[in-house]
C-alpha cells in the first residue's frame, strides 16, 4: 500500500495540472450532485447538509490547488497550527459577517440571526484557511497564493476587472433599448434600492463562490502552470474545456430552461480569455481575477434592471478579441514572466 501512494505521489509530481484537474473536478462532482440531487431538500438537516455540501465543492479548484501543491513539495513535518491561528481568526469573522449578510438576503423571514450564525460559522473557515494560509502558510502555499495578499500590476487593471462587467451590461441595455425605442435608463431609483444587495452578493462571491474560491485554483494553480508550456490562448482553451466540465452539475440544474449553449458555449470561451488577460496583465495576482469574477457574478441583482442583452455580448466577444490581438496571445509569454510557473524543484520546505 506505501509503495501504491508513493508512486502515486510521483506520478501527480511529474503531472501536477492533470492532478489539478482530476481532483478539482472530482471534489464538485462528488460534493455537489449529492447536494443537489440525492440529499432531500423538504427536511432541514436535508437544507443544511445541502448548504454544506455546495460550499465545499465550489471551493474545489483552492482546496484542490492546495492539496496537489503540498504533495509536489516535500514535508518537514513541523507544525504550523499556532502559527497560522492568529492569522486565520480575524479573517474568519471577516468572512462570517459576509456569509451571515448574504444568508439573511434570502433567508426566510422566521430564521433567527444566531441561527444564521451557527450556520455560517464552520463555512467561513473556508476562506479565512485560504486566506491564512497565504500569510502563514508553508512556503509552498504562500507562493501559491502570494498575490492574493500581494498582488502586483497596475491599479488600471484593477479597475478594469472591477468595471468591465458593469459597463457592458449597462451599455448593452441601453444600446438594446435605444434600437427597441424603449427609454435608455431605468429609474435610479431602482438601482439605488439594489446597492446594498449588489455590494453583498459581491463580497459573498469574491470570498466563497467565484472569487478566491475558484480562482487560487484556476488562475493561480493551472493557469500558471499551462503558460510555461503553452501560448496563453491554447491555456485559455484548455481551462475552458476543464472550467465547463467542472460547471456541469450547477448548470444542470441553473438552465433547466435553456441558455446554456450561448453561456457556456458561445460567450464564455471570451469571458475566459479576459480573466486570462487581467492575470496576466496584473503578474498573475488571483486578487485581480478574484475581483474580476465577483464584478461578474455580484451584477445578478441588477439582471431584472440590466439585463443580459445581445448588444452587451456583442461588446463582450469585441473587447475579448481586441485583448488578443493587442496582446498576441497565440505567443508564448517569456519565461521569468510572473504569470509563469518557473521550474519546479521538489525540495522540502
Amino acid at each position: 500500500m506505501t509503495k501504491v501512494f508513493q508512486n502515486l505521489k510521483e506520478s501527480i509530481k511529474r503531472h501536477p495540472v492533470e492532478a489539478f484537474f482530476i481532483v478539482t473536478i472530482g471534489i464538485m462532482f462528488g460534493f455537489l450532485f449529492p447536494a443537489v440531487y440525492l440529499i432531500p431538500r423538504d427536511t432541514t438537516i436535508g437544507q443544511i447538509s445541502g448548504y454544506y455540501f455546495s460550499r465545499i465543492s465550489v471551493y474545489s479548484p483552492a482546496i484542490s490547488g492546495i492539496i496537489i501543491t503540498r504533495i509536489i513539495f516535500l514535508r518537514k513535518g513541523n507544525n504550523l497550527f499556532f502559527r497560522k491561528i492568529k492569522f486565520i481568526v480575524p479573517v474568519w469573522l471577516v468572512a462570517l459577517i459576509i456569509q451571515v449578510a448574504d444568508l439573511k438576503l434570502t433567508a426566510p423571514s422566521g430564521v433567527s440571526l444566531t441561527g444564521l450564525v451557527l450556520l455560517a460559522m464552520p463555512v467561513s473557515f473556508l476562506p479565512a484557511w485560504v486566506i491564512s494560509s497565504a500569510i502563514s502558510g508553508p512556503d509552498s502555499i504562500r507562493k501559491l497564493l502570494a498575490t492574493l495578499i500581494k498582488p502586483g500590476g497596475s491599479m488600471v487593471y484593477y479597475l478594469v476587472a472591477l468595471l468591465t462587467f458593469p459597463v457592458i451590461m449597462v451599455a448593452g441595455s441601453v444600446m438594446s433599448n435605444y434600437i427597441n425605442d424603449r427609454a435608455w435608463f431605468p429609474a435610479i431609483s431602482k438601482v439605488m434600492n439594489l446597492s446594498y444587495t449588489v455590494l453583498i452578493s459581491f463580497l459573498s462571491v469574491l470570498f466563497y463562490a467565484g472569487g478566491i474560491n475558484e480562482e487560487a485554483g484556476w488562475r493561480g494553480f493551472a493557469q500558471k502552470r499551462l503558460q510555461s508550456k503553452y501560448s496563453p490562448i491554447v491555456t485559455v482553451l484548455i481551462l475552458w474545456i476543464f472550467m465547463v466540465l467542472w460547471h456541469i452539475p450547477n448548470d444542470l440544474l441553473q438552465y433547466q430552461n435553456g441558455g446554456y449553449l450561448m453561456v457556456r458555449i458561445m460567450t464564455y470561451p471570451f469571458i475566459t480569455i479576459l480573466f486570462s488577460w487581467i492575470y496576466n496583465r496584473t503578474g498573475g495576482s488571483i486578487l485581480a481575477v478574484a475581483i474580476f469574477h465577483a464584478s461578474m457574478n455580484s451584477m445578478n441583482p441588477l439582471m431584472g434592471i440590466f439585463p443580459i442583452t445581445t448588444a452587451g455580448n456583442i461588446l463582450l466577444i469585441i473587447f475579448a478579441v481586441i485583448v488578443v490581438f493587442a496582446d498576441k496571445m497565440w505567443c508564448k509569454l517569456p519565461e521569468d514572466h510572473p504569470a509563469v510557473e518557473r521550474k519546479i524543484s521538489n525540495t522540502s520546505e
